[in-house]
């Protein structure tokens, strides 16, 4: 039987490597997502999620917002080393995801990516 810490790093690597995917553009946000692992118990990974769901709602600042893509894409790349190394997300990182999105949207109820992501820009407010 595997252990919970082994599975928890495991599900971070994961998570890890999606981030980069994405951001190397080897994979889509929407494919990245629907490979998070349905771990409801990190709070880390729900709010990597979220972070990755961000830039997807975010297409139109990343294309007006002068350095808006470099900023993201970096914050992101942070969120996916200190996964990498089965670190918690920062206190004040979890605080501002969790302010913005109190529901876990990688429940294994979720609804379909497009659903998905009008959650998230309702949810937004500029």
């Amino acid at each position: 039987m595997e252990s919970v810490g082994l599975r928890k790093y495991e599900n971070r690597l994961l998570v890890s490597k999606l981030i980069y995917d994405v951001i190397l553009n080897k994979i889509s946000v929407q494919q990245a997502l629907t490979l998070f692992p349905k771990d409801n118990n990190d709070i880390s990974i729900k709010c990597a999620f979220d972070a990755l769901l961000h830039r997807e709602a975010d297409e139109d600042l990343r294309l007006k917002i002068e350095d808006y893509k470099e900023t993201q894409d970096e914050f992101l790349i942070s969120i996916a080393d200190i996964l990498k190394e089965n670190q918690n997300l920062p206190k004040n990182i979890i605080e501002q995801y969790m302010k913005i999105h109190e529901t876990n949207l990688i429940s294994d109820n979720q609804h379909d990516f497009k659903s998905i992501l009008k959650q998230i820009k309702r949810n937004i407010s500029f």
